[in-house]
């Protein structure tokens, strides 16, 4: 075993490389005659048929794969050739799952294909799948490559991981000699890689805490990663090692990665968007001059933004070696990488928003936003003049028979693109301004600095780059410019209210007598201190999922609220409790029914609002978050800008038809793999964990049409549907970019609160003299009454403010530049009247106290004393207020 060794990949790959015959050798090798040898560049152990001193890794050795004429093959019909090969070897073939990774709630997105079957509870991996094994077309999302895309030749955003997967070994005897055997024949008979210029790289696999790992096999041929075949055989538990009882062979074909190698081509792009690039090259205002980028592509496979120091200088020094000026690379690659990543870029935000996910500036929607502005850069810098729909439209078309999905969310993906370029667009408007103000400067401009511009100002590292080109300026941005401001693939762990109690002894799990819907109960008390109390078995629901926990009382003292620490449910009582509720002693439980009524009532109408939504605006309305309180609930929802009134109304209607027509509420509880199946990753709306066996919450139709289905601890009016009566939305609002608040009631709360509308309504109404349903056009016609008077008034105003400036030109005797005066009226006339007078005598300086004790001072242009300045000399500190050199205004305070 691997006891003591150190959890990091060099240590373990060292070790596993001690003992090649257990970790690596297969029975292939044997049969073909592969050999073990050491790479003299980087000292991997590695596999192959010709006796060779480099182990083919693309960061030193040239690409030597490419075909003088490449052989186009469209990207389903690659995935045909690709799944029927595995299919024939007895593999079930299953859909991608969604790239937004509903079921991790530790990732934003699908990062690879063995994501689709993990699932985490308590801390521990498990694996759900429906065969075995398998093979899955699954689609990923990664950033952390983001400046790579379009120069390396080789990296994307998003690209299909093409899964193989085999689960339960030894159990099910799948593992290394079975795997190897299928790449190997794969590699040679279906894709062509002829056995001497085939590698098989000795690594290891590891999750970023090594909680489980083993070895893996990296194929390579000239110079291309073709698959990375992961045997994960061992977990760490509290630091010690040991053998997974079911070890999972876990083989992630790069399918970009396989269709470039098969076409031929000079970069991944043209392999894999070649239909596209073929049928709007001619469009672009640049020569696609593939002869001249492949002499660059050749020495491609030595750069990598994130992995290389002086990425420039290493891009220089290929540049000497393929023999292309700096001109020409900056004036005719330069644009050609910037197209390919336009269209990396494009069909990410396709897949993305197609399973829900939306550009904004939190969480994963974050990285869509800096991919689009990205886009979008390029297309301005290099004007392109394209349409990214157009292009989106394409790959829709051409995925379709893959994919078919991506069809249905163009129409949410333009309108995305819409919105995002407005905002793009005003983002920068003031760009070339502070960029130049940053280059005038002349100190360099650092990943910090750069991480700003972008958050406050929208400003894309290209944009800085094109606009130094446009003012002829030097500037060098750092190596991975965008290091720091891609997040990471990780989701931030959210904060929840928790009680925090020392219980000072062990505690048994508190039965839940809640789903039982039992009113009232009695129980045991096993633990109280002060205002805190716990129970054997309680009716009280404790706040969870959004939902406020009920109150009531226990032996007669309030219950103010109800938490959960661990498996213990701990009662908050309104007031300290030691007299009547000790240790030992009975306690008589009884649940605020009328409260716990509305509350169930405001969570079913959760469930029925975000179906609402989603069937309103689109299945990008995934639910960020809810409360449901007894007075009023709300739900927080992913959506591209701010709700409209019509799609309040239609949302408010939709909710409401669905109560009115009959609905049903059933609870059960099922196996995570069943409900999955059956409803879809739909049922973590509301952020369920998925642990093994989950409680869901299924509301139908009267003829049983599924509505909502959700993975749900809390409460509901499960036959008793009535009590959700009506919903009336009360109020939205944008609370964070990218999330809507919808703000609602329902049941008794919703009735009461029309009780409440009606009366103020009537109150108003009768201080109008009108009847309820004439008060708007009453209101309208006093609105327009008090503006034709206001105006009256106004000129009315005018003409006293030039009486009162006649008054005080008259009492300007001679030279006299400055007057101070007393008048009766208030400041608006008197500020009409003071500047009649400055425009007729440009040089005077006028103040006027009124008999309120407000003060208005004006100077004209040619005056010789500031307004602001002459107030305070004449009155000094009486004087409170402020202006300008033209005016001041203030009150007296003595």
């Amino acid at each position: 075993m691997l006891e003591g060794i150190k959890l990091d990949k060099k240590e373990l790959r060292k070790e596993f490389s001690k003992k090649p015959k257990e970790y690596y050798s297969v029975k292939i090798f044997e049969e073909e005659g592969f050999e073990r040898y050491t790479c003299r560049i980087c000292g991997k152990s590695f596999w192959s048929a010709a006796e060779r001193d480099t182990c083919d890794d693309p960061e030193h050795t040239e690409y030597s794969f490419f075909r003088e004429k490449p052989r186009p093959v469209g990207y389903v019909e690659f995935w045909k050739k690709f799944s029927k090969f595995f299919e024939q070897n007895g593999h079930a073939s299953i859909k991608k799952y969604p790239v937004v990774s509903r079921w991790r709630q530790d990732l934003y997105f699908t990062i690879a294909s063995i994501q689709d079957f993990q699932r985490i509870e308590n801390g521990a991996m498990n694996f759900e799948y429906s065969e075995n094994p398998l093979i899955v077309p699954q689609m990923c999302l990664r950033f952390g490559d983001l400046e790579n895309v379009g120069v390396t030749g080789r990296h994307l955003t998003s690209f299909m991981m093409a899964g193989q997967h085999a689960f339960n070994y030894p159990k099910e005897g799948y593992w290394r000699d079975r795997t190897i055997e299928l790449n190997y024949k794969f590699l040679t008979n279906e894709l062509g890689v002829k056995k001497d210029t085939l590698t098989y790289n000795e690594d290891v696999w590891a999750m970023g805490d090594f909680s489980e790992f083993g070895p893996c096999l990296e194929s390579f041929s000239g110079g291309a990663e073709l698959v990375n075949s992961v045997f994960t055989q061992f977990e760490s538990v509290n630091g010690k090692i040991k053998e997974l009882k079911a070890q999972v062979v876990d083989v992630g074909w790069g399918f970009e990665r396989l269709m470039w190698f098969y076409t031929g081509f000079d970069n991944v792009y043209e392999a894999v968007f070649h239909d596209i690039i073929e049928s709007t090259k001619k469009k672009l205002p640049f020569e696609m001059d593939n002869a001249l980028f492949r002499k660059f592509a050749r020495y491609a496979s030595e750069l990598d933004v994130t992995e290389i120091k002086g990425f420039r200088e290493k891009e220089r020094e290929l540049l000497k070696k393929a023999g292309v000026s700096e001109k020409d690379y900056v004036a005719r690659v330069k644009p050609m990488q910037a197209y390919y990543a336009i269209l990396d870029h494009v069909r990410t935000l396709l897949f993305a928003v197609s399973d829900g996910a939306l550009p904004s500036n939190i969480g994963g929607g974050y990285n869509l936003r800096v991919i689009l502005r990205r886009a979008l850069g390029f297309i301005s810098e290099y004007e392109m003049g394209m349409a990214l729909m157009d292009i989106a439209e394409r790959q829709a078309r051409e995925l379709k028979g893959l994919y078919p999905e991506l069809g249905d969310s163009l129409a949410t993906l333009s309108d995305v693109i819409d919105i995002e370029a407005k905002r793009y667009s005003r983002s920068t408007e003031n760009a070339s301004k502070i960029i130049n103000a940053l280059l005038s400067k002349g100190k360099p401009i650092g990943k910090p600095e750069l991480r700003t511009l972008y958050e406050s100002n929208g400003v894309t590292p290209e944009l800085i780059s094109a606009v130094a080109r446009k003012e002829g300026k030097a500037i060098e941005l750092p190596d991975g410019a965008y290091e720091d401001i891609i997040k990471g693939d990780f989701a931030a762990k959210e904060k929840a209210k928790k009680l925090h109690i020392d219980f000072n002894e062990e505690l048994p799990q508190t039965e839940q007598l809640y789903y039982e819907f039992k009113s009232e109960s009695e129980a045991k008390v096993l633990w109280a201190s002060g205002k805190h109390v716990v129970l054997d078995k309680t009716p009280f629901y404790p706040e969870g999922g959004g939902q406020a926990a009920d109150h009531g009382t226990i032996n007669g003292i309030e219950v103010d609220d109800v938490q959960k620490v661990g498996s213990v449910i701990v009662h908050v009582m309104k007031s300290n409790a030691d007299n009547k509720i000790s240790k030992g002693k009975k306690a008589e439980c009884k649940v605020d029914m009328d409260r716990r009524n509305r509350l169930m009532a405001h969570h079913t109408a959760t469930h029925l609002i975000s179906a609402a939504a989603r069937s309103v605006l689109g299945k990008h309305a995934w639910q960020e978050g809810a409360r449901k309180d007894a007075d009023k609930a709300h739900i927080d929802i992913a959506h591209y800008d701010k709700l409209s009134d019509e799609q309040v109304k239609s949302i408010e209607d939709w909710a409401n038809a669905a109560i009115f027509n009959g609905i049903s509420v059933s609870v059960s509880e099922m196996e995570r793999g069943e409900a999955e199946s059956k409803y879809g990753f739909t049922i973590y709306q509301g952020h369920g964990v998925p642990a093994r066996k989950m409680r869901i919450v299924v509301v139908t139709d009267k003829h049983g049409r599924l509505i909502d289905a959700e993975a749900c601890g809390g409460m509901h009016i499960a036959g008793r549907e009535s009590l959700v009566g009506t919903i009336k939305i009360i109020n939205t609002a944008r609370i964070s970019d990218g999330v809507d608040r919808i703000e609602f009631v329902a049941g008794k709360s919703a009735l009461e609160y029309f009780q409440r509308e009606h009366s103020e309504l009537g109150a108003s109404a009768e201080l109008a003299n009108s009847e309820r349903f004439e008060l708007h056009g009453k209101i309208e016609r006093m609105r327009s009454d008090y503006s034709t008077l206001n105006k009256k008034l106004s000129e009315k105003d005018e003409e006293l403010g030039r009486v009162i400036a006649e008054d005080i030109l008259s009492q300007a005797k001679g030279k006299e530049t400055e007057i101070m005066i007393e008048r009766s009226e208030g400041r608006e006339v008197l500020r009409k009247a003071l500047s009649a007078a400055v425009q007729k005598r440009p040089e005077l300086t006028v103040l006027v106290k009124s008999s309120a004790g407000e003060v208005v001072c004006m100077s004209g242009k040619s005056a010789k004393h500031s307004a602001i300045e002459f107030a305070k000399k004449k009155l000094g500190s009486a004087f409170k207020g402020g202006g300008s050199k033209a005016m001041a205004e203030g009150i007296l305070t003595k």
